[in-house]
């Protein structure tokens, strides 16, 4: 399949391509130049689970208050390990 640049040279990958792969308006791409050739393909967003040390780690951008609550639950945990008899 060919695709064109346009008179800004910007890539203009066909619409069935884009829809194969997913690309939409704004998706990430990889763009590699391997001396003869230009790659380019779709960045895939993680799945935003890692399992790091038998324990699964969410990677993902927290929003909103969650962020707060979360580091607020770790400065207590931290606290019980560092002062065991210790009540909150």
């Amino acid at each position: 399949m060919v695709g064109s640049l346009d008179k800004y040279g910007r890539v203009l990958i066909p619409k069935k391509v884009r829809e194969h792969l997913g690309i939409k308006p704004q998706s990430p791409i990889n763009i590699i130049d391997d001396g003869q050739r230009i790659i380019i393909e779709p960045v895939h967003e993680a799945d935003g689970l890692v399992e790091k040390d038998d324990v699964l780690i969410y990677t993902g951008k927290i929003q909103g208050e969650l962020g707060q609550e979360i580091e607020l639950d770790r400065a207590q945990r931290l606290k019980k390990l560092l002062f065991p008899g210790e009540q909150s």
